[in-house]
């Protein structure tokens, strides 16, 4: 599947893999203690540059916005959907962004009713940039018709390509949430950058699981030559990739994006009022480098 900007051209695409047990909500941690180094990246000289971990080091919204922006790079920071996705969502701050006990939750509502854009709902962009690193992320998605979750790296001069599509789940009846998507752009599924993959030839993986009933942990190692997908710390895609715009020139630093959109040409129109207020819920955002 590919983002498609209305104005700047968008894509968007991620990764996912095998289960992991999640913590209630409410489970108190150690704000002292330090996260544990992920085992892809162990023993190789990285280092925890990034640690937003919700109710922990992001306790209030006023935290929440010394770190993320709500609205895309594009227009000057205010966009505020992806009209080229035919996205229903448009994203506010209108209880959209809610820290409940070790959790952040977007949520999307439909105060309105189910039309294109009467849909609020929330997503982050992170202040931070950089470029190079391992980005992961621990998050239980909803299950309702229409919802597309998402979590990316796009480039913050606001030109596209390149993209690294971390995560994308969609449900539409056909893609649901027991499979995600993990691409990268440019590129696609089963070209010559492929060196190893578990996923199908659109770019999708099938873990025997459904992601809707926990949280599970994925993740991209990117170089400077390649990109490796984690889902729960198991490789499921390494492909050779160069973060260069179309004109050859290095991209620069990306930040990273976590958005619950609705709607639109591939998730399909959400069918079903009593679903929302659907919520994605993020336990943790962490950027380890070099």
């Amino acid at each position: 599947m590919s983002r498609l900007l209305a104005a700047v051209l968008l894509a968007a695409i991620a990764i996912v893999g095998p289960a992991a047990a999640a913590p209630p909500t409410g489970l108190q941690k150690d704000p002292h203690e330090a996260p544990p180094v992920p085992p892809a990246i162990a023993g190789q000289g990285y280092k925890l540059v990034k640690n937003w971990d919700f109710g922990v080091t992001v306790k209030t919204l006023d935290d929440l916005h010394r770190e993320f922006y709500t609205r895309f790079v594009y227009e000057n920071g205010r966009l505020d959907h992806l009209a080229g996705n035919g996205e229903w969502e448009r994203y506010r701050d209108a209880d959209n962004h809610r820290i409940a006990g070790n959790v952040l939750e977007l949520i999307a509502r439909a105060p309105r009713g189910l039309s294109e854009g009467a849909i609020e709902s929330g997503m982050l962009r992170s202040k931070w940039t950089g470029e190079y690193g391992y980005f992961e992320c621990r998050m239980k998605v909803p299950r309702g018709r229409g919802l597309w979750p998402a979590f990316w790296l796009n480039p913050e001069d606001a030109q596209w390509p390149p993209e690294i599509d971390i995560l994308e789940i969609v449900n539409n009846g056909r893609d649901t949430t027991r499979n995600s998507f993990h691409n990268l752009h440019p590129g696609r599924p089963g070209d010559a950058s492929d060196i190893a993959t578990k996923l199908d030839r659109w770019g999708s993986y099938r873990p025997n699981f459904d992601y809707a009933d926990g949280f599970h942990t994925f993740a991209v190692k990117w170089t400077q030559d390649r990109v490796i997908h984690y889902v729960d710390n198991v490789e499921i895609a390494e492909r050779r990739f160069v973060w260069r715009h179309e004109s050859g020139r290095d991209a620069g630093p990306a930040h990273v994006l976590l958005n619950l959109a609705v709607g639109g040409k591939w998730p399909e129109p959400p069918t079903d009022l009593a679903e929302f207020p659907a919520v994605l819920q993020v336990d943790f955002v962490r950027i380890w480098q070099k």
